[in-house]
Order: C-alpha cells, then sequence, then structure tokens
C-alpha cells in the first residue's frame, strides 16, 4: 500500500512539474501573468516603432554609454529618457572609451561570460576616471568583476521588504524622506534582492536588516557602483502593477521606486559633467505639467461638465473629459449617453477641451475581460451589468473602446485617441487594440500604483515586460473618492505636487463631475478652482492628448553637446518638427539674446526642425 501511495505522489509531482515547464509558468511572478497567452501578440523593433534611436548621433564624453547584454533595452533605456540624459546603446566594448559614465546590464538568471579583452577594457576604464553603473554583474562568472566593484560575495535573497538610502554626493535629487526609504513589498512574498559582502567599497543603500544593497567602489581614478537589486524589480516590474504590493497606498501619496533609479542618473550624471544640459520634461519654459481629467461614468455627470468647462476656461487651462457611453440600463446605473447629453460634450469639444472614451461598460472585471476580434458594434454588442462583478453580454476589451469610440464620433467628437478603464484597471491585451483601433494615450493606473511619477510606454509582452509599444501611459496621481472630500485636501494635494514639481513630473488630477451634495463633492468644483490658483506660473496644465503628444515627440529626440570655455555645441536629431523644446543647464550660463533661444532661469527654450539641428551657444 505505501509503494502504490508513494507512486501516486511521485506522479503528482511529475504531472505538476511538466503543467509548470510545459506552460512557462515562473513560480515566483504574481500568478495573474498568465492569465492570458500572448504568443500571438505582434512584437515590433523599437527601431521602427520610435522613428529614432540613439546610435544616430555619435558618442561623446557627454553621452553616457549603455552596454546590455539583453537584446531588448527598451525598458532600460526608458530610464535614460525620462531623466532626459544622453546616451548610447553600444554594440561592442570598443565603444565605451569617449564615455564618462557606463550603465553596465548583465544578467543575474543567465551568467556572463566577459572576454578578458571586455574586463580589461571595463577596468581600464573606471581606472582612467570614468563612472560604471553595474546591474545584474553580481553572477559575473569567476567573479571577475569583484576588485573593479569592490565586493567579496553576494548573498540572493527572497526576504528583504525595504530599501534605505544613505548620504552620498550623488543623490541630489533624492533628498526627501520618501525618496530615501522605499518598501520592496508589502506582502509575504518579496522579490529577489542580493546582499552583497562589502571588499573595499562604501555602503550607499541597505536593506531593513542592515545588509548591503547599494556600494560605491573607488578604483584608481574612477568609481564603480554596484547595484543590489535588479531593475526588474526595482522598476519593470512596478510600471504595470506586477511588484509584490510595494505601494503602501493606492493613490494620492508619493512613493517614488520605480523613478529612483533615474534621480540617481541625473545625480551621477550632474556630478561628473560640472556643465551639464539635461532635456526637459515640460514643455517650453516649465518646469512641470498638471492635467486635469474628469471620469464621466454617472446618469448626473453629463450635465455637470458645462460647469467644469466654465470654471476651466475662466482660469485658462485644458482639461480631457472621459465618456463612458452608456446606454443600456443595467445593476450599476441607467443610460445616459443619449441625444439629450451630448450637447455637453460637443460643446466641450468646441471650446477646445478633449473628449476621450471611458468604456461602454466601466466593468470590474476589465483586466479578465477576452481580447475579442474588434468586429464588435453597436447596436448588436450589448455588456450588461447584473451585479458589482458579474457581466453579461459577452463584454470584450475590443468592444469596450471600438463601440465607445466609435459613438462618440458618431455623435460629433471629431477624434478620440486617449483612453481611460473603469476603476483604472488594466488588460493584458490594451497596448495591442489600443494601436489596432487608433488610440495613442491611456491613464489605466495610478502613479503610486506604479510607483512613478512620469508618462512611459506600454510594452506587448506582459510576461517579460518587453518590447515598447505606441501607447503612453499617464498615471493618475490624486483622485476625489478618498476622504475626506476633496474641498478639504487642497494643502495636501499642493504638498504632493511640490515633490513632483522638483523633479518635472506629470500631476494627473482626477475629479468625477458628479458633484453629490451627500459625498461633499458638490465642493469639487471650489477645490479645483483653489489648487489651479495656487499652482506656480511655470506650470504646464494641458490635456492628456497634449501633454502625451509632447512626451511622444520628445522621446525620438537624440542630442549631443560639447562645452568649451566660450559656447556649448549642440546637435539634435528629432522625429517631427517641434515648437518649445527646453533643456534645463546645470553649471553653465548662457549668453542673452542669441537667435531663437529663450533663456529663463535654468532653462533654455528652442524650435526645433524635422532632422538634424545645430546650434553654437555662446557663454555668458
Amino acid at each position: 500500500m505505501k509503494k502504490i501511495i508513494t507512486f501516486l505522489l511521485l506522479l503528482f509531482f511529475v504531472l505538476m512539474i511538466y503543467t509548470v515547464l510545459s506552460k512557462g509558468i515562473d513560480l515566483f511572478s504574481p500568478k495573474e501573468e498568465f492569465i492570458y497567452n500572448l504568443k500571438s501578440a505582434p512584437i515590433l523593433p523599437v527601431s521602427y516603432l520610435h522613428e529614432a534611436n540613439s546610435r544616430q548621433l555619435p558618442i561623446d564624453k557627454n553621452t553616457i554609454a549603455l552596454y546590455s547584454v539583453h537584446p531588448d533595452t527598451s525598458m532600460l533605456e526608458r530610464i535614460f529618457k525620462t531623466a532626459g540624459i544622453p546616451y548610447y546603446v553600444c554594440t561592442s566594448m570598443e565603444e565605451i572609451k569617449q564615455a564618462q559614465i557606463l550603465f553596465l546590464d548583465l544578467s543575474m538568471n543567465h551568467p556572463v561570460t566577459l572576454t578578458q579583452r571586455q574586463i580589461d577594457q571595463l577596468y581600464d576604464f573606471v581606472a582612467k576616471g570614468g563612472i560604471v553603473i553595474g546591474n545584474e554583474v553580481l553572477a559575473t562568472r569567476y567573479g571577475a568583476l569583484k576588485a573593479l566593484f569592490g565586493y567579496r560575495s553576494y548573498t540572493p535573497s527572497k526576504a528583504h521588504r525595504e530599501l534605505h538610502l544613505k548620504h552620498s554626493p550623488y543623490f541630489t535629487f533624492l533628498n526627501q524622506p520618501e525618496e530615501r526609504s522605499y518598501e520592496l513589498s508589502t506582502i509575504q512574498q518579496a522579490p529577489f534582492t542580493n546582499a552583497i559582502d562589502v571588499g573595499t567599497a562604501k555602503v550607499l543603500a541597505t536593506y531593513e536588516d542592515k545588509q548591503v544593497a547599494i556600494t560605491l567602489n573607488n578604483f584608481h581614478k574612477g568609481e564603480a557602483l554596484l547595484l543590489g537589486v535588479s531593475l526588474f524589480d526595482l522598476r519593470y516590474r512596478n510600471l504595470f502593477s506586477k511588484d509584490y504590493e510595494a505601494n503602501v497606498e493606492y493613490a494620492n501619496g508619493y512613493e517614488p521606486l520605480s523613478d529612483m533609479i533615474v534621480f540617481l542618473l541625473k545625480g551621477i550624471y550632474t556630478k561628473k559633467l560640472k556643465a551639464s544640459l539635461m532635456l526637459n520634461t515640460a514643455k517650453g519654459a516649465n518646469h512641470a505639467s498638471v492635467v486635469i481629467t474628469h471620469d464621466v461614468d454617472y446618469e448626473y455627470s453629463m450635465k455637470n461638465i458645462e460647469k467644469f468647462v466654465a470654471l476651466e476656461e475662466a482660469q485658462e487651462v485644458k482639461s480631457t473629459y472621459t465618456i463612458q457611453t452608456k446606454y443600456i440600463k443595467d445593476y450599476k446605473d441607467n443610460p445616459f449617453f443619449k441625444a439629450d447629453t451630448l450637447q455637453y460634450i460637443l460643446d466641450a469639444q468646441a471650446k477646445g477641451f478633449e473628449v476621450a472614451s471611458h468604456t461602454v461598460l466601466h466593468t470590474e472585471n476589465f483586466f479578465t475581460l477576452p481580447k475579442g476580434d474588434c468586429k464588435e458594434h453597436y447596436p448588436e454588442y450589448k455588456p450588461f451589468s447584473m451585479s458589482a462583478l458579474k457581466d453579461s453580454g459577452h463584454p470584450t476589451l475590443c468592444g469596450e473602446l471600438k463601440v465607445s469610440k466609435e459613438l462618440l464620433l458618431g455623435s460629433g467628437i471629431k477624434e478620440v485617441v486617449s483612453f481611460r478603464s473603469g476603476h483604472l484597471y488594466y488588460n493584458p491585451n490594451l497596448p495591442q487594440v489600443m494601436e489596432a483601433l487608433g488610440y495613442r494615450f491611456s491613464s489605466c493606473f495610478s502613479a503610486e500604483d506604479v510607483l512613478s511619477y512620469f508618462p512611459y510606454r506600454y510594452v506587448y509582452d506582459y510576461k517579460t515586460l518587453s518590447h515598447e509599444s505606441k501607447i503612453w501611459e499617464l498615471p493618475m496621481t490624486y483622485e476625489d473618492e478618498a476622504f475626506p472630500p476633496l474641498y478639504f485636501r487642497v494643502d495636501q494635494a499642493l504638498k504632493l505636487f511640490e515633490k513632483l514639481y522638483r523633479h518635472g513630473g506629470v500631476f494627473t488630477l482626477l475629479v468625477h463631475p458628479d458633484l453629490t451634495v451627500s459625498k461633499l463633492k458638490n465642493l469639487d468644483l471650489d477645490f479645483q478652482r483653489s489648487f489651479v490658483e495656487q499652482l506656480p506660473d511655470d506650470v504646464w496644465i494641458d490635456t492628456m492628448k497634449a501633454v502625451g503628444t509632447y512626451w511622444d515627440q520628445r522621446d525620438r529626440i537624440v542630442f549631443r553637446y560639447n562645452v568649451s570655455h566660450n559656447k556649448i555645441d549642440l546637435m539634435l536629431f528629432s522625429a517631427v518638427d517641434m515648437k518649445d523644446v527646453s533643456f534645463v543647464l546645470t553649471g553653465v550660463q548662457l549668453h542673452p539674446g542669441q537667435p531663437g533661444v529663450q533663456l529663463k532661469g535654468d532653462l533654455m527654450v528652442l524650435d526645433i526642425k524635422k532632422g538634424l539641428n545645430h546650434w553654437e551657444l555662446k557663454r555668458d
């Protein structure tokens, strides 16, 4: 009998292992990743998507060299693009010589055997004064880089849940309390981390148990910075809410874990280069951006659009109205997308406001919706909510985006390029469907959920988080459904904005225009009026489409510059014509009154043409 039981147990484990291997399941990742089989997802080359790449201009001493063993570097490049730092993707170690800073991206999953020549080139680069930042280099075979990074050994762990930074000159952009201590996990599971056994290196960051997470080693004339936490867990996972519940709150707070590496790079770059240029995150002579959005998903909200439009016109700002095209009465609400309410959104459009899609059904099951075939159409498409969590009528992702867009266009809206899902839920097929239907911008995550306060591109492959799409996500920063009501949170919202303002972040505000008296939301207009009035003058307030378009165009800029004692020689390639492109100047002042150059504080504003641009800028 015991032999039979033993045999059955062995058979069970063999079948389980076979199932895991055959389906490609990663036992260490959140389970929801595998609801969809995305083998049919269209994986497009990054150069095709972006029309510009780092190799269109040569590398120089002010350009960060990026050397990676991974074939797709799009998520890594996103860090440099967000920071506005010029970079260059190297195809060989030979190309790092001219740079002063190198980002070295290897692999913990597949230990890399560097050739002796490559090892010598790395040591030589740092010895002569360069700075190298190492991501996933601890598993380099034979400990070839131990002396360079100044460590003895490392210990992998799944137990660390906090990261704490010490003081360092490189942490210039990391000086707020929320930027110095981070949660890596708030649940029982935790990401893989490596505790570094320090040799000659200095400690820059530790975990909650005082084990070492980040180090800096002086090597001859240069320095080598070592990350014990992989960027996959420090950033990439977070941007699609695949982290280990690292955010303490859902919204309305500041938890910039995903942006930490952006701020660290800026600190390294500006310390190493005493006179530098970085591409600004906001348009023109502005230091930050605000996007005001209104989700119209309630029967009595449509008529209130005109009240918010009137306020925003008076304050000379523009906003985005995301419209739920609800045409069926169900458990949740009466239909309100109908002839006698359409005039409110048409009037908003006529006054320059953006009208966007907010689905048909507004379902809480958005993540698990089947993709559909994008042949869904009105009136045959009849999704129906039977309860808060139960839907009928075969709702699909295609149906929610396609039918809502077609109804808006059919009602007289000229263009629908932005989208927000009900309850801000994501769907693994969303990038494919949005591209197929002509959308460009989305706001389906909260900033705290993704731990980032900057726009970024979606990816096609939800499992590996690779291959960026054309769709931009603008995470929602602050919303109106928390307690207390918005009217009592003006100061809180402004304090949060100040933290984003320091870094040029995008503050995306969500205010539902229901004005419900029982929830004191009738005071939301007063909140918005007061909030906008107290913003600094150098803040760009515009629609999802406007801010998203700027980031899309900014993303396709490649620039190089050289600073001499009397001038800055700036070369720039752009995929499109752009107005009011600005650069942040650090450690350098320009002579005023130069043709085509606008100076305001630490900002230089230029108009650029499609293709190659060249300026010789006189220093003051």
